[in-house]
């Protein structure tokens, strides 16, 4: 069950209960939706099966088509008829002046998206505080309006109107505000009372299967159920192809960057999909420097000669199972005493020679220490100190206005550094003026300061502005100006490049297996308790946004929360961690010794059907 399945959503499903079903029908574990549609909305939904979920990403940015009724003459708080209507104060529009409104919707706007969407602010679903009485004006962002035409108009009742418009746009845009806009340039108000996705992308609505049918074709089995799916790479064909041939697909699968003998014409950073000479889908990479640099894989390199192997054991845990405690920290050097140096004016003489790596290193799991193993032997090579330069904050918190959630706090960030060999951390300050620093100006601040041997990156890393600092512009100015830079290839787990934003997905969807993975260890994270007067469902508040499973009953350990400076105490203490709504509380039976505390969870508790 690898492949797209192109559902047609009735009106009362969320996109998360289409998923449900469709994983219960076809014995699917893994399953993803290309898009949310709303509880009242129906059309086209996507549904990525087994190996086309690591395509969902492609798709995000495709472009979707609706038919929308609008009704004018009211409005609500939610810009649709789920919300309490409120009578417009102007009078209702006619077609004309309708569609003399419409012009002003094409092209490129600017768009507030509802007060209530699944937007973060803060940490916390936009929605979330709007149903709570403090909803948040959001910002204005740009989005595509490709076609609006008016397709239908009921005038019928000349004191509530309605129209049915046909609407395609690019990814992002909301049609709730663009009705609530339409309704407030012409003065009269409007919310939305249908809507239908026609088209998401490449997959269209006279294609989509309805669930009964889905239903029907799982009774007859398996391979009716089949025939209903798409290839995993269906949607695709925008993507040009990179022909790879036997040997070269063997080195792409171990995460080796490839010099292809079928060297296609493209330019600089263009992402492709990797095939084999008989058209077969290997994954996706990007063309970088006269070299395939692979991204995803879907084929398993051989195991070496004479390694016995079948590949990497595998980090889960077993499903029900608990540990007493956490395994403790693996320290490398216990000697280590690491410095921690307030920005790049931090930096000082005295440090020495330092070889670096820079980057958020948000969650420190596989990748990242595989990076830091290579740093640490260029730096050794190089008689250098390995030095990371890492962000007081996400630069997606200030180039989107939104912090992704943390899978490793500050603190925590620092002392699994340190562990793993870091001798020197610089935490800068990231902000607007860091943001449009070129990365030779970047780099000249650390050289006069300090003695650089040089930059350890992976051939996808860059910084700077507009992200110019690649391994390429790097190195030519290194030989220029006397340091050195050494890429080495990305790390790969099970074909796939380890990234956080893959980690924060699998935690988000309940798949804490499959994070555990590429984290290396189960998630965790820190936070105060309100009391420890008091045992029992005790909240747990945090200070910044962290990566959280779905509502549920999880296996947790507790222990004492990491600092820089004191031991890193495994977390032992058994408890039942409860999720809902963002928050978290705590049921145990013995209470931790400070009120700062680590939370590890370890799974879903037994009794809890697993996250949908």
């Amino acid at each position: 069950m690898d492949g797209v399945l192109v559902v047609a959503k009735s009106p009362g499903f969320t996109s998360q209960d289409v998923v449900a079903v469709v994983r219960r029908l076809t014995g699917t574990r893994r399953a993803g939706h290309g898009g949310t549609l709303d509880p009242f909305a129906s059309g086209v939904l996507p549904v990525f099966l087994g190996l086309a979920t690591r395509l969902v990403e492609y798709h995000m940015r495709d472009d979707k088509a609706y038919r929308a009724t609008v009704c004018f003459g009211a409005s609500t708080e939610t810009d649709d008829r789920d919300g309490e209507l409120v009578a417009g104060s102007g009078p209702p529009p006619t077609r004309e002046a309708l569609e003399a409104a419409l012009a002003g919707f094409r092209g490129h706007i600017q768009q507030r998206p509802p007060a209530y969407s699944a937007l973060k602010v803060g940490g916390r679903r936009a929605y979330q505080l709007a149903r709570q009485g403090t909803p948040v004006e959001l910002a204005p962002r740009a989005v595509t309006i490709v076609r609006l035409d008016l397709v239908d108009w009921d005038g019928s009742d000349p004191a509530r109107p309605t129209a049915v418009l046909e609407v395609e746009c690019g990814a992002g845009t909301y049609i709730r505000s663009l009705t609530r806009d339409l309704g407030e340039r012409l003065g009269c108000g409007a919310y939305l009372g249908a809507l239908v996705r026609t088209a998401s992308g490449p997959f269209a609505l006279a294609a989509a299967h309805p669930l009964d049918d889905i239903r029907r074709a799982a009774a007859e089995g398996p391979a009716a159920l089949a025939e209903l799916l798409l290839p995993v790479d269906a949607g695709l064909d925008g993507i040009p192809e990179a022909v790879l041939t036997d040997p070269e697909v063997t080195a792409a699968a171990r995460g080796q960057q490839v010099k292809p003998a079928h060297r296609p014409v493209l330019e600089q950073g263009t992402r492709v999909r990797l095939v084999t000479e008989g058209g077969s889908l290997v994954g996706m990479g990007s063309w970088k420097g006269g070299r395939l640099v692979p991204e995803k894989i879907f084929v398993t390199a051989p195991p070496p000669a004479g390694s016995g192997g079948t590949g990497a054991a595998s980090t889960d845990v077993a499903a029900g199972s608990i540990q007493s405690t956490e395994p403790r920290l693996r320290v490398l050097d216990r000697g280590n005493r690491m410095i921690v140096a307030a920005g790049l004016d931090g930096l000082r003489s005295d440090f020495g020679r330092i070889y670096v790596a820079v980057g958020v290193f948000d969650g420190l799991h596989r990748g990242h220490l595989y990076l830091l193993r290579e740093l640490r032997r260029a730096a050794r090579d190089a008689g250098a100190r390995p030095t990371v330069i890492t962000f007081d904050a996400h630069p997606e918190e200030l180039i989107e206005g939104l912090a992704p959630p943390l899978l490793c706090d500050p603190d925590e960030r620092l002392v699994r550094l340190q562990a793993a060999g870091i001798q020197v951390t610089v935490v800068q300050h990231f902000d607007h003026a860091l943001r449009v620093t070129p990365y030779e100006a970047f780099v000249a601040a650390i050289r006069e300061r300090v003695d650089l041997a040089g930059f350890v990156m992976t051939p996808d890393a860059a910084f700077g502005f507009e992200r110019a600092g690649t391994a390429e512009t790097l190195a030519a100015l290194g030989a220029r100006e006397g340091f050195s830079v050494t890429v080495v290839s990305s790390f790969l787990f099970n074909g796939e490049q380890v990234r956080s934003s893959e980690i924060r997905r699998r935690i988000a969807s309940g798949d804490l297996s499959g994070a555990r993975q590429l984290l290396g260890r189960a998630h965790g994270f820190s936070g105060r308790l309100a009391s420890r007067d008091r045992l029992g469902e005790v909240p747990l508040n945090f200070e910044l946004p962290i990566a959280l499973p779905p509502t549920g009953r999880y296996q947790a350990l507790v222990g004492p929360s990491w600092q820089l400076g004191r031991a890193a105490e495994p977390a032992s203490i058994r408890a039942a961690a409860t999720v809902e709504d963002g928050r978290v509380r705590l049921d145990m039976t013995t209470p931790p010794a400070t009120d700062e505390v680590r939370v590890v969870l370890v799974g879903a508790l037994a009794d809890q059907a697993p996250a949908e």
